[in-house]
């Protein structure tokens, strides 16, 4: 059963963890200005001049929809299946699994200039990417061939799922243009992890009187790793499979203190090497002793050997998830609603949301209602505390069936809760260090009087211009001093 439980992660493995999408929009954080780079991260005369990641932000999401809901859930729980969990045999019912997942591991950012507000940063990210389409029937063949009390089926396994991981290694660039405008930049470099496209477009399944079946599969399958096991090694960056994306954005702030976003995100390919297998099979295999708990695993160790013959080594493109997002934004004393909308341009995915962001102090409390593409209806909601140098964030954006799905879990009960199994967290810190970046007319000090400054100061005696330049060395080193003591904090 090995081989069919691996085989069936590869349709749930993009499932897993999804990351939060749009709730942290308008809200300055670290993440906020890596995934839409014409954000603003530091704020001028109290920020100082780097910031980094001191936590991972990490956001997972399970999502399922159809009949086999409570089979999912307790495959995840368990492992297993369980007798009689998948309803409706033979009806061709279909159960969509979609989403993404997107880690950044570490984002380092510098306040170049206080002019023009330029800013430089840099990222790493482990991204996954998924969507599929999976019959009752193709989940029940998973836990056993018991389940099926017809003498024949018409296309009962057609399924299809695709699923990409990768790394992206960022760079990030925004300036003002002027007191209205403003220009952001992410330019990235990609190096393809796994990738996974199966299509079944014809099946059929015939029950003999002997005990044994017959299953016919006619379909595409493309993978960079083939039928290979998948080993940790593999996950580590590398220059077999390289792409490219660019995310381009732009803000407009009115007179009346209105601000608007727009963001092209992640416009981006990558080229997977010409190791990647490309399968075309046809393929009618006739499982014996069906009755055995092992007939499952039987079927798949025959697909597989089926398949495998029928490989061709090439190399292929694929597109990433890019985005196309529009936010605006005002505050009202403490209260700053946030509208946003997010479309994926390659697939069905996409988000509107009214953001309500509450601030008392550093204490900022958000209440999100989100109308999802795939989910529908979600009310979400995060706590955040947010300075100039320093910020943490938690927060879902499916707060009740997050709740519903993880006391399911704890109790392991499948039966616990409504609707279809999701779940839904998000969380980050990230501080700032360094020098505070401050204009000279609202410095708390000026630096840098010494012997190669011109004007005035070069007409003072020897004996002032040693005196300023030892008080200055004094201020430097108090700066120091002070930097190191704020780090620590």
């Amino acid at each position: 059963m090995k081989i069919a439980f691996g085989i069936l992660l590869f349709f749930l493995f993009p499932f897993i963890l999804f990351a939060q999408k749009i709730s942290l929009y308008h809200t300055g954080t670290q993440f906020d200005t890596f995934e839409n780079p014409v954000q603003q991260g530091f704020i001028k005369d109290n920020s100082r001049k780097y910031a980094i990641t001191l936590f991972p932000h990490i956001g997972g999401f399970i999502n399922f929809n159809g009949d086999g809901e409570t089979a999912f859930k307790k495959l995840l729980y368990s492992r297993t299946f369980g007798n009689n969990n998948i309803p409706n045999i033979g009806q061709g019912n279909t159960n969509t699994i979609n989403g993404d997942l997107n880690l950044y591991l570490f984002n380092y950012k510098i306040f170049k200039t206080t002019n023009y507000n330029r800013e430089l940063g840099f990222s790493l990210q482990f991204k996954n990417e998924g969507s599929g389409n999976i019959t009752n029937e193709t989940l029940a063949v998973f836990d056993s061939f018991d389940n099926f009390n017809s003498s024949t089926y018409t296309n009962p396994f057609n399924s299809n799922g695709t699923n990409q991981s990768y790394w992206q290694l960022g760079v990030t660039y925004r300036e003002n243009y002027d007191e209205r405008w403003a220009f952001g930049a992410k330019a990235s470099l990609l190096s393809g992890l796994t990738y996974n496209k199966i299509n079944v477009n014809s099946s059929s399944l015939t029950v003999n009187q002997d005990t044994s079946y017959t299953v016919g599969l006619a379909g595409n399958y493309i993978s960079n790793f083939g039928f290979n096991e998948l080993k940790y090694n593999q996950l580590i960056p590398n220059i077999k499979n390289l792409g490219a994306a660019i995310s381009l954005s732009t803000s407009y702030t009115t007179k009346s203190d209105f601000y608007f976003t727009a963001n092209l995100k992640d416009l981006g390919f990558i080229r997977w090497g010409k190791e990647s297998g490309n399968y075309n099979f046809d393929s009618n295999i006739t499982v014996k002793d069906s009755a055995s708990v092992n007939s499952a695993s039987t079927y798949f160790e025959l697909l597989k050997d089926d398949v495998n013959n029928t490989e061709v080594q090439k190399y292929f493109y694929s597109s990433i998830n890019t985005k196309v997002e529009f936010a605006a934004s005002k505050e009202f004393g403490f209260y700053k609603p946030v509208f946003v909308v997010s479309k994926s341009i390659f697939n069905p995915q996409g988000q509107i949301g009214l953001l309500n962001n509450l601030k008392k102090n550093a204490f900022v409390f958000s209440f999100n209602a989100i109308y999802d593409l795939q989910t529908k209806m979600n009310f979400g909601s995060q706590m955040m505390i947010k300075s100039a140098n320093a910020e943490f964030y938690v927060g879902s954006e499916q707060i009740f069936p997050s709740y519903y799905l993880s006391k399911s879990f704890i109790t392991q009960n499948e039966n616990i809760g409504r609707g279809n199994p999701r779940a839904d967290i998000y969380i980050g810190i990230n501080v700032k260090f360094g020098p505070k970046m401050q204009n000279i007319g609202t410095a708390d000090e000026i630096p840098g009087l010494n012997h190669k400054e011109t004007g005035y100061v070069v007409r003072l005696s020897k004996k002032e211009l040693k005196r300023l330049q030892k008080k200055n060395q004094e201020i430097e080193k108090n700066r120091s001093k002070n930097d190191k003591r704020n780090f620590r904090r």
